[in-house]
């Protein structure tokens, strides 16, 4: 219902210009790479890593050949060692040979297979360079830097222009906060306690209900038990709970009621809902006295407080037929005194109540000043939609509280 919109934008504002700060930045550091990334280097470099490349993959053919060969003869001398039926052959000259090739045969196939991980893995790390050393050459070859710089220049301008409106939201918003902070978060707070205590109303029935349909008492008792627990220590009675709910519950709707009039009033001036302002001229010409009496102050109020409205407000002041010869002016010299306002003497036979009302009806940014209530029209739009703000005159001041509005009478 209330809220800092203001805040609200701001952050928005914040994190769309985060975007584009980060856009930028991803920008300019393409545009760095480019800039500084040589072709010549890095083709030569990839051409040279192509080079070493193929010769690694000509000794990797080389040592797989080599170890292939050398599985073959370990294989051949492993059958020759074996100890065979006959036991002459056990311990004959070519057995022993054939013993001593195998220790021989599976160290040399040790070392082209350590030989052989060894290329690999300079290989898998060669042509690991060659891809990124011929994808970078792509990119830049790909990379418009016209373009970059263009796409720099719009979202360098497209910042500039988010910066002057996210310090005009960052002020309002920190004037929404001084004006109306400390009064929403009260609201809230109340707000928060009375929804509280409206779900303890609809507990606290329940329970009552249950006691109501208890049929033994030993089940009220258990009831009034749980009723206790669950509302805290000497709150057993359902009934007792829903009779203090109900005043905290009245207490607290007049709270919000004072509360949400008062944010109402303070937010519409923030979020200029006021535009237009048609003040009862007559009627702030008197000050009730004491026993109801009014004393009649002429211009006095209007004066100093005209002055305060235009300076924000589109004003105009409607006056009753009788104002200038109640003041022994003529309609002339009345409008020269309030220069930057509207002035309106009604005609003869017509009071200025309708008219005050009825410029008010068909514009919702369009209020009213007077200290009447407008009883006898409660059908005008300013009524029904409460655009009436009231004025108090004091002895020696005016006051509209709902435009914060307080001056002294000189």
């Amino acid at each position: 219902m209330y809220n800092n919109q203001h805040a609200d934008r701001l952050v928005t504002l914040e994190r769309q210009a985060q975007q584009v700060e980060a856009k930028i930045r991803r920008l300019r550091t393409d545009l760095n790479w480019f800039e500084r990334f040589d072709l010549e280097i890095n083709r030569n470099e990839f051409a040279k890593t192509q080079r070493e490349n193929q010769i690694l993959r000509d000794q990797l053919v080389k040592i797989e050949n080599s170890c292939q060969s050398a599985s073959t003869e370990l294989s051949k001398a492993e059958a020759e060692a074996k100890l065979g039926w006959s036991p002459v052959y056990w311990f004959s000259s070519k057995r022993n040979v054939a013993v001593r090739q195998v220790a021989t045969m599976r160290e040399r196939l040790s070392l082209f297979k350590d030989r052989e991980e060894e290329v690999k893995s300079q290989l898998s790390k060669n042509e690991q360079a060659a891809q990124r050393l011929s994808d970078g050459i792509q990119d830049y070859l790909r990379f418009d830097s016209l373009q970059t710089k263009i796409a720099i220049a719009k979202y360098d301008n497209e910042l500039q222009e988010l910066q002057p409106i996210i310090e005009e939201t960052r002020v309002a918003s920190a004037h929404w906060e001084a004006v109306a902070g400390a009064v929403f978060r009260n609201w809230k707070t109340v707000c928060d306690e009375l929804g509280s205590v409206n779900q303890d109303i609809a507990e606290a029935e329940y329970f009552d209900e249950q006691l109501s349909s208890a049929s033994t008492s030993h089940e009220r008792a258990g009831i009034h038990h749980n009723c206790e627990l669950h509302f805290g220590p000497g709150q057993s009675s359902p009934r007792q709970v829903l009779k203090d709910r109900y005043y905290r519950q009245r207490k607290l709707e007049q709270e919000e009621k004072k509360h949400s009039l008062r944010l109402r009033d303070i937010t519409r001036l923030l979020n200029k809902k006021i535009r237009n302002l048609v003040v009862d001229g007559n009627n702030l010409c008197y000050r009730n006295e004491d026993g109801g009496k009014r004393h009649f102050i002429g211009l006095m109020a209007l004066k100093v407080l005209v002055p305060r409205l235009v300076e924000t407000f589109d004003v105009s002041i409607v006056f009753d037929p009788g104002i200038c010869s109640q003041l022994k002016i003529t309609e002339d010299i009345l409008q020269t005194m309030f220069p930057e306002a509207r002035v309106q003497v009604m005609p003869p036979n017509l009071t200025a109540d309708h008219t005050v009302l009825a410029e008010a009806e068909f514009s919702a940014e369009t209020y009213v000043i007077s200290g009447d209530r407008f009883k006898d029209y409660r059908e005008m739009a300013a009524v029904r939609e409460k655009r009436v703000l009231h004025v108090v005159l004091h002895r020696d001041s005016v006051q509209i509280p709902q435009l914060q509005i307080l001056l002294p009478i000189i």
